[in-house]
């Protein structure tokens, strides 16, 4: 009997552990933080561009892998995600069933032109199905809450330019700015 309680045991926190796995490589709790910041570019031919800058980053990462149970051959992964405000958003990976997470990492939180997030702010049910061959072989689901964090300042910067475009193109220069700070942490 004691052996058997034992082994019963045994399989449940082993069950436990593994569902414990699937996830993000940073974990379920992530907070978005309001960064700000100015720069002002000297250009060749005299011309100067100042540029007030302003972001909201993801921590500890805007993008992540997903990490998924071991033992499952899966050659493939798709996230749906159920966001607070009821809106649903999905993503699909290719799957690298040796180190158990997806191929590539995910965006989580960056919001362009030609990319949307996959999270929002708040409660994100993420609903996963690892697929090989294009059949599904494991779903389930878990819970990533990104909460709000505190603002940031970066320092004031100043940048030499051979490109024309950066004194009129507040985009890339804000971009390398915050790069260049490491987004104000």
């Amino acid at each position: 009997m004691n052996k058997l309680l034992s082994l019963s045991f045994f399989i449940f926190f082993s069950a436990m552990a593994e569902a414990g796995a699937v996830g993000f490589a940073h974990g379920t709790e992530f907070s978005s933080s309001h960064i700000q910041g100015s720069v002002t570019v000297y250009c060749n031919g005299g011309e100067v561009g100042s540029f007030n800058c302003y972001d909201t980053v993801l921590d500890p990462n805007n993008y992540d892998y997903f990490m998924g149970p071991t033992g499952v051959t899966a050659d493939q992964v798709t996230l749906s995600n159920l966001r607070e405000d009821g809106s649903r958003h999905e993503r699909s990976d290719f799957y690298d069933d040796r180190r158990n997470r997806s191929e590539g990492a995910f965006n989580l939180w960056i919001s362009s032109l030609f990319q949307r997030p996959l999270l929002g702010a708040g409660k994100n049910r993420i609903d996963f199905r690892l697929l090989s061959r294009g059949q599904i072989v494991q779903q389930g689901s878990f819970t990533v809450t990104v909460t709000r964090g505190a603002s940031r300042a970066c320092p004031v910067s100043h940048y030499n330019s051979n490109t024309p475009s950066d004194c009129t193109s507040q985009y890339t220069v804000c971009q390398r700015y915050f790069e260049q700070y490491n987004y104000c942490r």
